[in-house]
């Protein structure tokens, strides 16, 4: 007999269509761990608990706002159905316990899977910005359930390739995610000011130069000031192409970080 244990965890992609009935096998000693492109409004359930102790075929596990959730079978027969509500859609899940679960399964929607160039520009402002939180929120997320961040690629690039110096200033690409079905990079970056004046800069103008293309950010999450002899944070992500197309970024691209100044008499745009 295979167990579940035996085997490695079986990583799944599908297509949002509430068209289709998901049919996912889930195992009773490992969790399958569903993610969605953001959180979603409700989850409606018949035989699912998320109590240990009140008596069902499966058990879920969820926080709300999140954009992930987690399941498995407490009985070698379960079976049960899962609604999920996002964005006015309902998309119904059905589970069954399985000696193969699935270890991860990542739904997104088919209109950013960039099968053209039509596609890859209609990556949403709420999409990007739920891509900044995942990033934000990886490494709490892996420590606690690794299985909801397998499908994102993750990098901590070594000193010697990840640093950009400017005059005064310097940024450091401390961690790069990659998301597939929208074709994004999110950066993490490290600006730190050597010298005794403030660095005003455009957040909305970062970007990542890769060779010798440039990729704008598509969305960013930085304050636009690093004050003297300080450190700060910012976020920033590239999103296909130039004109549109996909571009299948690696992690392991060694990139330069465009960080524009902003002169006195420009008035600095910091995005809400």
């Amino acid at each position: 007999m295979v167990h579940a244990r035996d085997t490695a965890p079986v990583v799944k992609q599908f297509p949002l269509d509430e068209r289709v009935v998901y049919e996912i096998p889930i195992g009773t000693n490992v969790p399958t761990t569903l993610m969605f492109p953001s959180a979603p409004s409700a989850l409606e359930s018949a035989g699912i608990t998320a109590k240990p102790e009140t008596p069902a075929p499966v058990l879920l596990s969820h926080v709300p706002g999140r954009h992930y959730l987690s399941v498995r079978a407490l009985k070698p027969d379960a079976q049960a159905t899962l609604n999920v509500i996002w964005k006015n859609h309902t998309y119904i899940i059905r589970f069954t316990a399985s000696e193969k679960p699935y270890g991860s399964v990542t739904f997104y929607e088919d209109r950013l899977a960039g099968r053209s160039s039509a596609l890859a520009k209609r990556v949403t402002p709420d999409a990007l910005l739920g891509l900044l939180d995942r990033a934000k929120t990886f490494r709490l997320v892996h420590e606690q359930y690794p299985e909801a961040v397998q499908q994102i690629e993750h990098r901590a690039p070594p000193a010697v390739e990840a640093v950009t110096r400017y005059k005064d200033f310097s940024a450091t690409v401390e961690e790069v995610f990659r998301f597939d079905p929208e074709d994004t990079l999110v950066f993490k970056l490290r600006l730190e000011n050597t010298g005794d004046t403030e660095v005003a800069y455009q957040p909305q103008s970062l970007a990542a130069r890769i060779g010798s293309r440039v990729y704008t950010a598509s969305i960013s999450d930085a304050s636009g000031l690093i004050p003297p002899h300080a450190v700060t944070t910012a976020y920033f992500a590239i999103t296909g192409t130039p004109d549109g197309g996909r571009a299948n970024l690696s992690v392991k691209n060694i990139f330069n970080i465009i960080v524009p100044r902003a002169t006195r008499d420009v008035q600095l745009v910091i995005p809400q």
